[in-house]
């Protein structure tokens, strides 16, 4: 739905509805700018609600008196769908907007009924039915519910965005004052993180490699291939100064969206993480990283050994800032035991060597939905001391690298 928003949502002064607003496991209204007038409409009363329906299939608003029509997980439990598209239709104004959401797979889910599951065609019929246009349809891939995402437009000439990546700008605070309490400024490490990545790019020598999240590009300069490099907002020194290097200047999930032909499967040797700092994108930059890898590819993560609770802080409030990414690793831990992992004992905050990587593997995309879930119910777990101590990570010799990787 942020998607929907961020791409097709462009009026000052709008009037959104929200169709089965009720708040169960979010609400769309903190997507919305502060000068939206939104209006939460569903059949009970509850958190989240403005408008309780007295009938089913009759919106209360006029003819033609809505900028922006949402919804979201609630078509399955509709009875008689097609008649609310009917009722879209109506209110909408003249190029007004509906973003729907429904499933195309997962459990039976009933509240108090689960009657549909949608696939691509249905919107395109729907679109028929009800006189409005449809500009654009995907289906995420993510499991169990596989959903299905339309934007549909009353009349208006809006055109679908595709193979456009487009800049996101991101707060890269890169001037933060160093935190009150000294010891949450400190690291630790063997070798310094570069060296080890020099490494590790000698003894790989990829032909492709794929950089998330530059900075100031000197990870990336370590690269003598191709070099593929992901960044919204790099920090002002940073420089593409060799052709090989292609660049995209915008969000991981953005490049992943919209370029989903832009990499061969298979083609990636090596690649490095180290984009927004949280369990949650970590987790999406390294299930779509994976599915590009070469059955022999490296994926390295980096900030995955903090060693005080403040470097964890998913608002960055120390110069040392690792965010969550351990609760990403741990995650991957559980749930991957086919996988191969390392931790490198590196200065400043750790490194995460992945081995083994399978574009054939499924089970992050399948149980997306789940994982992502106990991120958000663990978001104030506290740092493990085992983590601080680093009990599990090696020294970081070149040759300890080599036997690593079997090379």
């Amino acid at each position: 739905m942020a998607r929907c928003i961020t791409s097709y949502m462009d009026l000052e002064d709008i009037t959104v509805v929200d169709l089965g607003a009720m708040n169960v496991n979010g609400s769309y209204r903190e997507l919305m700018p502060d000068h939206a007038h939104y209006v939460g409409v569903d059949l009970e009363a509850g958190n989240g609600v403005d408008v309780v329906l007295e009938g089913v299939y009759t919106l209360p608003f006029e003819d033609g008196s809505v900028d922006i029509v949402l919804s979201g997980q609630m078509l399955e439990h509709c009875a008689h769908f097609w008649k609310v598209f009917n009722e879209i239709a109506r209110i909408l104004k003249p190029g007004g907007k509906a973003f729907i959401i429904a499933p195309s797979s997962g459990p039976v889910h009933r509240y108090p009924v689960d009657c549909y599951r949608f696939y691509p065609d249905a919107y395109q019929a729907l679109a028929d039915w009800s006189g409005l246009r449809l500009i654009q349809s995907w289906t995420d891939e993510r499991g169990p519910w596989y959903d299905l995402i339309g934007v549909f437009q009353k009349g208006g000439s809006r055109q679908p965005l595709l193979q456009q990546a487009v800049p996101t700008p991101v707060a890269q605070n890169y001037r933060q004052e160093p935190h009150i309490d000294p010891a949450a400024e400190r690291t630790r490490g063997e070798r310094p993180y570069l060296e080890v990545l020099h490494d590790l790019h000698t003894l790989i020598a990829p032909d492709i490699y794929l950089e998330i999240g530059v900075r100031k590009g000197t990870s990336l300069a370590l690269s003598k291939g191709r070099a593929i490099a992901i960044d919204p907002d790099p920090h002002a020194d940073f420089k593409v100064d060799r052709p090989e290097i292609d660049f995209h200047r915008c969000t991981s999930d953005d490049f992943f969206f919209f370029n989903p032909d832009a990499i061969e499967p298979g083609s990636i040797d090596l690649a490095f993480i180290d984009g927004m700092h949280l369990a949650e994108y970590v987790l999406r930059d390294f299930m779509n990283v994976e599915r590009l890898m070469s059955p022999r590819g490296v994926i390295v993560i980096d900030d995955v050994l903090p060693i005080h609770q403040v470097q964890t802080e998913r608002a960055r409030c120390s110069q040392v800032w690792t965010g969550d990414v351990w609760r990403f690793v741990e995650l991957l831990a559980q749930t991957r035991p086919d996988l191969s992992l390392h931790w490198l004992d590196t200065q400043p905050t750790g490194l995460l060597v992945v081995t083994g990587p399978s574009a054939q593997n499924r089970v992050l995309w399948q149980e997306y939905n789940k994982f992502a879930r106990h991120l958000g119910d663990t978001i104030d777990a506290p740092l493990p001391q085992d983590i601080i101590d680093r009990r599990h990570a090696v020294a970081p010799t070149t040759a300890m690298l080599a036997e690593i990787l079997g090379r």
